[in-house]
């Protein structure tokens, strides 16, 4: 894997991403034992039914063509007066039948001949044969004709037994494969659960400062795509150990077939283990592409999204479908150049060389054929080129699962990037402390990047219960000293003490636990009233209706027709901005935190909706700690001490009446405001 390629902080070898996956596959090890177990019998079975096949037709269809021997059991072939047996000590009174090109059917020669002796001259009724070493011998014969059923009649009831045996192992096959694949799923889906979870988990720990470098899209495809993509590599190796042990059993059916043809189809495997390394590596190349792409794709796309506002009202629609145009060309090119790897490497080739396996195979076969020690059955090389070919396919299996396997690669290895990611420290558990609301910074300095000080020399103390209003032009170090409190970022150069005590001495939970927040953009999730008010609380109906009636949100209480049950779409679509704020408000009296901040909680309401909100914030204010970072002044004009920041530094501080008689930048930015 490699960091460039693919935006990694870490650069993860494939031992080690298989290693992780095993970790959460061992989970379950259990259902994965007996998926395998299956997968073993199956296999074994089906590489049983080719060989039932061959008995069926060497033993009994055209088994008649080998040495009988007289018996006084009248249950046996019935021919001339006699009963005959298939024999197997070759003793007593015999008889060989063989088939005659030159008769065109079946004859009984007297004695008993092997396989070893083949068809030299026939002259009348007199049959040469010849063996091996070249040694002749001359027999009768008689032509068989339509006497030769009396000896196909014994195969009757094995062939039956032959075909029963196949129909219950092809029943077996099926239930084990259906078993199997039904265990080996609950096993994938299961570690597809525990990823998404383990990830979730993992966005719960991550400090502010990973959001505010990566884009939400990219962070959502590797928590669902991505994992999914975990699920993928854990499909592909099973599916790839399956086919292996295909491969395996597969041989050992090939070793009883023929040992000699086995080894040698084994000297095969160096070109194609040669040939699945160079195919992987080209394919590596265009699925850390592709990966990355789509990644990209879905940050943009829901960099759109998010935005369809006010690329609209700047009419740039046509500009971001072009770069949007951009990445999907880009995308679908690198797409086709890895589909003609597939192609050329993947399918075509394979089967090339399977046709090249089969004709030696008849090369082999064609050989010994010729030769007169041994008479080779078609059957014979019928079961193998069968093998063969389930031979391939197991190989098959591979090759179509690199391509898979390369990108559930890249894919996990995104996962574990994202799982690796630092995590927030200091996060503890929730003691219950509860604190009153003193505060002091003192000698604070803040860098978001090296040597790049976005706040100086950071010293107030504030009162419990205090009204503290913070205000300055845009990136003058508001907001990121209110992000300081509520512990976002954690200090590094001075302190910020609660109750006489560094911060840092409670864990992050706690001082959270302490803290209410109101943005500018209210934060209302999918649901109803109630569930946005409480927020994961047990609270009551009667609790949730007195927390709005205290801020003057009477309107969710009686104006909707289900009252405070009333749905709340995605995002509160269906609520005014107004109406969103008043929410959050509910939701910090209820909680009851002895710190409150608003961050520009006012911003983008309208006059009326702002007295709504003044007198919610008045209803919220009392006996707590309160810090309203504000560009809309009036909003804080009964605050306490109201400071003033300039380019990270306190530039004024004091009351709204001693700050506008000093005529300062306060005055200033109050007049260009509010003058008539």
């Amino acid at each position: 894997m490699s960091k460039k390629n693919n935006g990694l902080t870490k650069d993860y070898t494939t031992n080690e991403i298989l290693k992780r996956v095993f970790q959460y596959a061992l989970k379950s090890k259990w259902t994965l034992i007996f998926s395998v177990l299956l997968l073993i019998v199956f296999t074994s079975l089906q590489m049983i039914q080719p060989l039932i096949t061959k008995k069926v037709i060497d033993d009994e269809l055209t088994g008649v063509q080998t040495i009988w021997e007289k018996t006084n059991d009248d249950t046996k072939a019935f021919y001339n007066g006699d009963y005959y047996v298939k024999s197997e000590n070759f003793t007593g009174d015999l008889i060989t039948i063989k088939y005659s090109n030159e008769k065109k059917g079946y004859i009984l020669i007297q004695g008993g001949y092997t396989n070893n002796y083949q068809t030299k001259d026939i002259d009348g009724n007199n049959i040469i044969l010849v063996d091996e070493e070249g040694i002749e011998k001359t027999s009768t014969f008689v032509f068989l004709g339509d006497d030769i059923t009396n000896f196909y009649d014994l195969s009757a009831k094995p062939i039956i037994r032959w075909i029963l045996i196949y129909a219950i192992i092809s029943i077996i096959v099926i239930i084990t494969r259906y078993v199997q694949t039904i265990s080996f799923t609950f096993a994938s889906m299961k570690l597809t659960l525990d990823i998404r979870k383990t990830c979730f988990d993992k966005l719960n720990r991550l400090p502010v400062s990973y959001f505010s470098k990566e884009p939400a899209g990219k962070t959502v495809t590797k928590m669902i795509y991505d994992s999914e993509g975990v699920r993928g590599l854990y499909d592909v190796i099973f599916s790839i150990f399956s086919a292996t042990i295909s491969l395996v059993i597969v041989y050992v059916g090939l070793f009883v077939l023929d040992y000699k043809l086995a080894l040698l189809t084994l000297s095969a495997f160096p070109i194609v283990i040669l040939w699945l390394t160079v195919y992987r590596r080209i394919v590596n190349k265009f699925n850390k592409r592709i990966r990355e792409t789509n990644s990209r794709i879905n940050g943009k796309l829901a960099e759109f999204v998010n935005s369809v506002g006010i690329i609209q009202i700047f009419n740039k629609e046509e500009k971001m479908s072009n770069e949007y145009d951009l990445m999907l060309k880009d995308n679908y090119g690198t797409k086709m150049k890895q589909l003609k790897v597939n192609t050329f490497f993947g399918n075509q080739m394979l089967l090339f060389i399977e046709r090249i396996i089969i004709m030696f195979v008849l090369f082999y076969f064609g050989l010994q054929y010729f030769s007169l020690p041994s008479l080779l059955i078609a059957t014979t090389i019928s079961v193998y080129i069968d093998y063969i070919q389930r031979l391939v396919w197991p190989i098959a299996e591979i090759f179509g699962n690199l391509n898979s396997l390369e990108d559930s690669l890249v894919s996990a290895s995104r996962v574990f990037d994202f799982l690796d990611s630092k995590e927030d420290i200091g996060l503890d558990a929730v003691s219950g402390v509860k604190l009153s609301g003193d505060i002091e910074f003192k000698n604070l300095n803040f860098q978001y990047e090296h040597d790049n000080y976005v706040l100086h020399d950071i010293n107030f103390k504030v009162q419990s219960g205090q009204f503290i209003g913070l205000v300055g032009h845009t990136g003058s170090g508001k907001t990121t000293l209110m992000n300081l409190l509520e512990r976002y970022y954690d200090l590094e150069e001075g302190n910020i003490f609660v109750d006489g005590v560094d911060y840092n001495t409670y864990s992050k939970f706690d001082i959270r636990e302490n803290i209410g927040i109101i943005l500018q953009d209210a934060s209302i999730f999918e649901g109803t009233i109630k569930s946005n008010v409480a927020f994961g609380t047990e609270a009551t109906d009667d609790e949730v209706i007195e927390v709005l009636r205290n801020i003057g949100a009477d309107k969710f209480i009686y104006d909707y027709p289900e009252g405070i049950h009333s749905k709340v779409s995605y995002r509160g679509e269906n609520l005014s901005t107004g109406e969103k704020q008043l929410l959050s408000f509910a939701r910090i009296l209820l909680k009851n935190p002895s710190i409150l901040i608003l961050d520009e909680a006012t911003a983008n309401i309208d006059t009326e909706t702002e007295g709504l909100i003044q007198k919610a914030l008045k209803t919220l204010a009392k006996d707590r700690t309160t810090f309203v970072v504000a560009h809309r002044l009036s909003t804080i004009k009964d605050a306490d001490i109201i400071y003033l920041f300039e380019d990270g530094r306190i530039f004024e501080k004091g009351s709204h009446e001693e700050l506008y008689k000093k005529k300062g930048k306060y005055r200033a930015m109050y007049d260009a405001q509010y003058q008539k």
